[in-house]
């Protein structure tokens, strides 16, 4: 099926609406693709999702990894999305799966949001959408909260970078905010040989 069961001229609009808003000067972070099943796995995975997370999609698209968190994981989820068609699908896939209980949809701007009730962010974006939004969420980041990025890195954030999962030439980056709790889990890992930097 093509970009939001449109048929093909949809979709293609669709296409070249989200390519030309991405091009020249907008709010959106990045193009519109949805996370392939296998690397929405590998993103719980390696964050080590459970029913005790709070999950943070910034820039949701369908809420497609919300919904597999909630459902893989019994996490809890709250997803941004800045495009109107896309909230109301992530919305409406919420509602198929009986999950309004754990997912909230929030259409707005992922930049502005308050991260700081998530201990998960996830984020598939582009190398300029998760640079500017780190700058803009710095202040409500809460310390020891995993950031896992599907494909891009997050610029600056090197040193806190926790471990790296490649296959097929797509990798997943786990990151961890700095700070007292963070401190004290990387001690806890280098105790046990787990680091990897």
């Amino acid at each position: 099926m093509d970009v939001l069961g449109k048929g093909i001229v949809g979709g293609i609009m669709f296409e070249m609406k989200t390519w030309v808003r991405y091009l020249f000067p907008t709010r959106y972070f990045a193009v519109y693709y949805p996370t392939p099943d296998s690397i929405i796995h590998r993103m719980l995975k390696l964050a080590e999702v459970s029913k005790e997370d709070v999950v943070y999609d910034l820039g949701c698209g369908d809420g497609r990894v919300l919904i597999a968190a909630a459902k893989q994981r019994g996490a809890r989820g709250v997803g941004y999305e800045l495009d109107r068609e896309l909230a109301q699908a992530a919305e409406s896939n919420v509602r198929k799966e009986n999950l309004q209980h754990l997912i909230r949809i929030i259409r707005g701007d992922a930049s502005k949001a308050d991260v700081s009730e998530a201990s998960v962010l996830a984020l598939y974006l582009s190398e300029r959408g998760n640079c500017k939004l780190f700058r803009d969420l710095k202040p409500s980041l809460q310390p020891g909260t995993r950031i896992v990025s599907f494909f891009f890195t997050i610029e600056g954030w090197q040193r806190n970078l926790i471990k790296t999962d490649s296959q097929d030439n797509m990798s997943v980056y786990l990151y961890r905010v700095p700070g007292i709790a963070s401190k004290i889990e990387d001690s806890h890992q280098r105790l046990n040989g787990q680091t990897n930097f």
